[in-house]
């Protein structure tokens, strides 16, 4: 075969092949994380008994809070019920994030990030591809938790409009930690090691988001260091919806998925910019497939 029929074959080969789309290259993510994951049974069921635990102790906190506080911000008075969505979604955001962070570690260390990044598979796909996984796994967490906290105890008080909405603030959540997940995805290609972005966010959230009590009760001077994460407007939604009836209609839950939806569309060009630039920062000093 003479050299320009060669050339004529292959280039016919390549374009006859198929582009796998988007939705095909995420399931393919998804399924080879999900066979990774559960490759190693024991950390799952240790995973699984840690939040069961993590939830479990707060039924005792539950005793000796005053739901005069609760009433008063307006999620009803069952702090059990409080503590327990707070714990819960806070713990799944967490994990979800950090997991996002670890597995572009582990990308690196296995040397497979260079060659998925030199295909056709772009930057924005590869980090969809990664993140959906660690959220599914994290709403397995999630789920068990809630299933644990209606066993001792939590009062869910919503009807389907209700449960709808707070899906919906759900999702919202989930969008806006995906990208506090790549902002941590990008650091993480730079410095090799560590995350502070993300262990920032955890104890940042703890303390100013409303997880284990309502932001009335921190002072006026500190109050404003909520308003700067997502999770306070989510778990303040998702609460209102399970626990006082509340829907997406209602104002005050109205109010936070604008401040949902503004914080997603100011914020995601950003970290997408930022894991643009680390990456092709790395790649050009040669250091992408460096851990």
């Amino acid at each position: 075969m003479k050299t320009k029929e060669l050339i004529g074959f292959l280039r016919k080969e390549r374009e006859d092949a198929k582009e796998a789309g988007v939705l095909e290259k995420v399931a393919a993510f998804v399924a080879r994380d999900f066979k990774t994951w559960w490759t190693y049974k024991l950390w799952v069921t240790i995973d699984v008994l840690g939040t069961l635990t993590f939830v479990a102790s707060y039924y005792f906190v539950s005793k000796i809070i005053s739901p005069e506080i609760l009433v008063e911000a307006g999620y009803g008075s069952d702090y059990l019920t409080f503590a327990v969505i707070g714990v819960a979604f806070q713990q799944y955001v967490f994990s979800s994030v950090s997991t996002l962070s670890e597995s572009i570690r582990s990308e690196q260390w296995d040397g497979t990030m260079e060659t998925i990044l030199s295909s056709r598979t772009s930057f924005r796909v590869f980090l969809l591809g990664e993140s959906v996984f660690r959220f599914i796994i994290g709403s397995y967490f999630l789920l068990a938790a809630l299933a644990l906290g209606a066993a001792i105890g939590v009062k869910i008080t919503a009807n389907p409009w209700s449960l709808l909405s707070a899906a919906l603030v759900a999702a919202l959540l989930v969008v806006s930690h995906m990208i506090v997940g790549i902002l941590g995805a990008a650091l993480i290609l730079k410095v090799k090691q560590g995350d502070p972005i993300v262990w920032a966010f955890s104890w940042l959230t703890q303390l100013f988001s409303g997880v284990l009590y309502p932001l009335n009760l921190l002072p006026a001077q500190l109050s404003w260091i909520g308003a700067i994460f997502p999770l306070t407007y989510s778990l303040d939604g998702i609460r209102r919806c399970l626990m006082a009836d509340a829907t997406i209609l209602s104002p005050i839950v109205a109010e936070d998925v604008v401040k949902l939806v503004v914080f997603i569309a100011a914020s995601l060009p950003i970290a997408l910019k930022a894991f643009r630039k680390a990456y092709d920062s790395t790649r050009k000093d040669g250091s992408l497939g460096q851990y």
